[in-house]
């Protein structure tokens, strides 16, 4: 294994993906916890959550390592742990005082369905929730409400995906439609002149931009759905997660993700403003150049994050970084998203069709680049050291 190229720790499939980490963990001799969500893949196989612990039962220093919480990302996530286990875990000499966890695959279904969202259409990473008040008493989110209703035909055509549908120009009348809306909602001394075609289309994609990354509650049929009730991930990590780490002092959380950014380059986002203890500690370890807080960059404000959630029930403890790895840029991404979401609703599975779209998800998730996945594995394995380093107190 340790000849392997890193290209070749991507699987092809959700079981192989599984069955690959399974069998690096068991040669290793860690700690395995399965959780089965209750459902079936394509083939009809279990769905699970696999989790791998090496050290104290008891940390006081713990590092975890998550993928697949947004489904079909889990084919990166998948392959840098598995690399990590093949390449870097056995040369480990953990303190007695920590210990290493590899949550494999938290959104199973999403993984073998090669979907985004779960079982239920929920995006995972907006269902962690305790208070939905803000659904009708923040003005920020009505806003986003609102938006999201305008381009609701948009994003969620009620029939088949076509190959041969002139997306970008349908994309490109909503944007210039919405930022038309915009242009009129402002003070008339602040609105660009109308022949000003390039300010109202950003009028229009700072709509859009409002709209997508916060994730909507009012329709279980769309995209972005961030659920209504507590998801089976949502609530097995609040409940195991806890006893993980329930003697820590300091926990660093690294959740793998693709599909925003720059092609072949990460950011790691943590959720917290500019010059924070959190930002500071992030920079310390893997380098300031590397983070990205909120309101630089691409990083954006969401609710129900899994970061936010446990930072709040481990305050000062805890310190998540999502590590997001470029693929393409938005347009295509959400036009993959959307195919394939017809796909899932309206096409048989197995046609043509249907097929076509879920080809287009894994190329904006996971491109079939051998450049592209080389370098993904090698910055994804640089990440995990650094933050395994922690464990040691650097």
């Amino acid at each position: 294994m340790q000849g392997m190229v890193l290209a070749d720790f991507y699987s092809a499939d959700y079981p192989s993906a599984k069955a690959r980490y399974i069998a690096a963990v068991d040669r290793l001799g860690w700690r395995h916890e399965v959780h089965d969500i209750g459902v079936s893949g394509p083939a009809r196989e279990s769905l699970s959550i696999d989790t791998a612990l090496l050290g104290n039962p008891f940390p006081e220093n713990v590092v975890i390592v998550s993928s697949g919480l947004h489904g079909v990302e889990g084919f990166f996530g998948s392959a840098v742990q598995l690399a990590f286990l093949e390449q870097q875990a056995a040369e480990l000499a953990l303190p007695s005082n920590a210990a290493i966890i590899l949550v494999h695959a938290l959104n199973p279904f999403g993984f073998a369905w090669r979907r985004r969202w779960n079982e239920n259409n929920v995006d995972l990473n907006r269902n962690f929730l305790t208070d939905y008040a803000f659904l009708e008493r923040d003005p920020d989110y009505q806003e986003s409400r609102k938006a999201y209703a305008r381009l609701y035909r948009l994003l969620n055509p009620a029939r088949r995906p076509s190959r041969i549908e002139p997306y970008a120009l349908k994309a490109l009348a909503a944007i210039f439609s919405q930022g038309w809306a915009e242009r009129a909602r402002l003070p008339r001394g602040q609105r660009p002149p109308p022949v000003a075609t390039g300010a109202i289309l950003g009028l229009g994609l700072a709509q859009l931009r409002k709209t997508i990354p916060v994730g909507q509650y009012e329709y279980p049929d769309g995209l972005f759905f961030g659920g209504t009730q507590t998801e089976c991930t949502t609530q097995y990590l609040r409940t195991t997660l806890p006893g993980w780490v329930s003697q820590a002092r300091r926990i660093v959380h690294v959740d793998l993700h693709t599909g925003l950014g720059q092609r072949g380059k990460y950011k790691l986002f943590v959720g917290d403003e500019e010059n924070s203890e959190p930002v500071r500690q992030a920079a310390k370890w893997s380098g300031a150049g590397n983070v990205e807080p909120w309101g630089r960059g691409t990083a954006y404000r969401a609710r129900g994050l899994m970061a936010t959630h446990f930072a709040s029930v481990f305050r000062d403890r805890y310190l998540c970084c999502t590590a997001e790895f470029g693929t393409y840029s938005a347009t295509p991404v959400l036009r993959a998203l959307r195919a394939e979401h017809q796909a899932h609703r309206f096409s048989r599975p197995g046609s043509a069709d249907y097929e076509w779209a879920k080809r287009q998800l894994m190329e904006a998730f996971c491109p079939r680049s051998r450049k592209w996945r080389e370098s993904t594995v090698a910055h994804g394995l640089t990440i995990v050291k650094r933050a395994v380093g922690v464990c040691y107190g650097r």
